[in-house]
């Protein structure tokens, strides 16, 4: 246990005598999970921007225009028709409501005249208002047929509907899946920076074959196991800095409800945490040279991460790439965030985490094992 806490104590001072490590190891993944919460994890419910084309100038034109501006979701501006297109172009406007004319003397004859909606953004910018202009139109059909042409029923039916006392009380609710999305974005791409960030472990062990000081160690009364578990509780500590982090940022900073306690956020990252750390050690084991480390890092750390939902839902995925997944522990690791996001206990991700424990035990053996094994150590840079 001595040897073991004296190599911990010389990797940490060795590591971070050199500043800008501290940037690479610690900051740099907190910047990059940061980014990631600015660029996907910040939704938004952007306000239409809305061009109001009147051929009209009618009484019901001029009430709809009212009802328009009323509406939080719109912003309303007057424009000609001679400009929508211009205005369009330059996005100046989302979308414009052009009234046709005779459009108020159709309502009152029971023959309604088409309101025409011009976009260059296609159906989902233009839906909402379609829809918003399809519940106004129809209620205009209905007051019209019940005055049977008469005009000043008319009015005097469309203001007391105006007036009614019946009123929609507006109640905002706060949208926890909001966060709860921003947590999934966040969270993997915080997986994939520690995998990323075993290369820690994966880097000391480099340096020390290359200069040598590996060989020196070993014939010293330290084993490879010593060494090894050495410089994985090196890695593991710089990971649960980069967690804690994080959680403390997304609590305190960002004040995003994750949809589960930080407890359990924390123990399922540590778990993962395990198995990226057995995943550097495998790739050191089995790399040659530094280049080879380098480029097995990459090729497995980018296409686990695709396959395990870092970057996008699983579920969106063909369904044999859904299956191909479980075999990565960043499927497993997620999945247990969702389930206690959706209200699960802690027998409900018991099999994930078991999992998670399976493929960081079986990789730490394996990396132990071939470091064990390994003998010739001379030609490698």
């Amino acid at each position: 246990m001595r040897n073991i806490i004296q190599i911990i104590s010389n990797t940490l001072r060795s590591t971070f005598r050199k500043k800008e490590n501290i940037i690479i190891y610690i900051f740099l993944p907190l910047l990059g999970v940061l980014l990631s919460l600015v660029i996907y994890g910040t939704p938004s419910s952007p306000v239409l921007r809305v061009g109001f084309v009147n051929h009209d100038n009618g009484i019901i034109c001029e009430d709809l225009k009212e009802v328009l501006s009323s509406n939080d979701g719109f912003q309303l501006s007057d424009v000609e028709d001679a400009d929508v297109n211009s205005l369009l172009l330059d996005m100046s406007i989302d979308l414009a409501v052009i009234i046709p004319q005779g459009f108020s003397e159709g309502v009152y004859s029971g023959t309604l005249k088409d309101i025409e909606i011009v976009s260059l953004k296609g159906q989902e910018t233009t839906a909402w208002i379609e829809q918003f202009l399809s519940n106004y139109t129809d209620t205009l059909a209905k007051l019209s047929a019940a005055s049977a042409g008469d005009r000043s029923l008319f009015d005097k039916m469309l203001d007391k509907y105006n007036s009614s006392a019946d009123k929609l009380n507006v109640v905002v609710l706060k949208d926890k899946m909001v966060g709860r999305l921003m947590t999934s974005t966040s969270i993997g791409f915080l997986i994939m920076f520690m995998l990323f960030g075993a290369n820690f472990t994966s880097s000391i062990i480099l340096k020390e074959k290359r200069r040598r000081t590996y060989y020196r160690i070993c014939t010293a009364p330290v084993n490879s196991r010593q060494y090894i578990a050495a410089n994985a509780i090196t890695s593991l500590m710089i990971t649960i800095i980069q967690i804690f982090a994080i959680l403390l940022l997304m609590k305190y900073v960002f004040r995003i409800d994750t949809g589960l306690s930080g407890v359990s956020m924390f123990i399922i990252l540590l778990m993962f945490s395990f198995t990226a750390i057995g995943i550097g050690l495998v790739l050191t084991a089995f790399s040659d040279s530094s280049y080879m480390a380098s480029t097995l890092s990459t090729l497995v750390t980018t296409p686990t991460c695709m396959l395990g939902g870092c970057f996008w839902e699983v579920e969106l995925m063909p369904k044999f790439m859904q299956r191909i997944s479980l075999f990565t522990p960043q499927r497993w690791a997620l999945d247990a965030v969702e389930i206690m996001q959706g209200g699960g206990t802690w027998s409900d991700i018991s099999l994930n985490l078991l999992v998670l424990a399976a493929f960081a035990l079986a990789l730490i053996l394996v990396a132990s094992f071939k470091f064990s094994r390994t003998e010739n150590l001379q030609k490698f840079v």
